[in-house]
């Protein structure tokens, strides 16, 4: 499960976590992913009965005592081999976290990491928006080459995608033989949803399986885009599904965002 819990704390920000584990619950991932946690979001998901059902990876103390947001991943078997790096092209403070999880005893283990890369900036009203493309590109294509020499890799997270602006999501040949190529799981197991999204765009998430994953952005409807993904190269797994969930439930909150001509 993916999920941007978006850092703003004034919006509804109890509700909107408890609306974000009623799909925890509903959906039970074995791994989830999170973007723009902040200190607080952490204390109210930590008061939640499945938080004890995870195990976390680890908090920076500079993360826990300011009130940047931050990645975050949670798994229900445990991690190993934790990590988290920021990007050197960053201006607001972006990276990713990695780590090792071991489905079995005779299951390879995979590679899983989350990230949220370098958003548009609006600016000030006068202001051209910043598209921010350049570093996004770079960053993006440091991730993959940086996780690529794992057998098995889940990238998965905001990616602040714009596939009208930005060019086509880096994705490396694999290498090594038998397959394991890097892929975009939307659209290999989705195509005629990614032929629509040419027609319209959507601010919906994705279910992969052998990681359970999910995704939902409650954002204005300019800025609905395919904005998270999963990047998967698999040697000695399949990709079994993908489906949007969290789309359909009524959350019972309402967010209008005027819109700057």
């Amino acid at each position: 499960m993916t999920y941007n819990v978006w850092s703003r704390e004034d919006v509804a920000v109890y509700k909107r976590m408890k609306a974000i584990g009623s799909l925890v619950e509903k959906h039970k991932p074995d791994v989830i992913f999170f973007q723009e946690i902040t200190p607080y979001i952490l204390r109210i998901f930590k008061s939640f009965a499945w938080w004890k059902e995870y195990h976390c990876s680890e908090v920076k103390p500079e993360e826990q005592a300011t009130k940047l947001h931050f990645c975050m991943m949670l798994s229900k078997i445990p991690m190993e081999k934790p990590a988290s790096w920021k990007f050197t092209n960053t201006s607001t403070g972006r990276g990713y976290v990695e780590a090792d999880i071991n489905p079995g005893t005779s299951s390879p283990a995979i590679h899983i990491a989350t990230t949220q890369l370098e958003s548009p900036s609006s600016g000030p009203p006068a202001a051209q928006p910043q598209t921010r493309s350049l570093e996004r590109y770079a960053q993006a294509e440091h991730a993959v080459a940086a996780l690529g020499s794992a057998r098995n890799v889940v990238l998965g997270g905001d990616m602040s995608w714009d596939d009208a602006v930005d060019m086509p999501f880096p994705l490396p040949a694999g290498g090594g033989g038998g397959g394991g190529d890097w892929v975009d799981a939307w659209t290999v197991l989705r195509p005629e949803h990614e032929r629509a999204s040419a027609r319209r765009t959507t601010a919906s998430g994705t279910r992969i399986s052998p990681c359970s994953t999910a995704s939902r952005r409650m954002l204005a409807s300019s800025l609905k885009k395919r904005s998270d993904r999963f990047v998967c190269k698999l040697q000695d797994y399949k990709l079994g599904g993908i489906e949007l969930i969290g789309s359909t439930e009524n959350l019972g909150i309402d967010y209008l965002k005027k819109r700057r001509d």
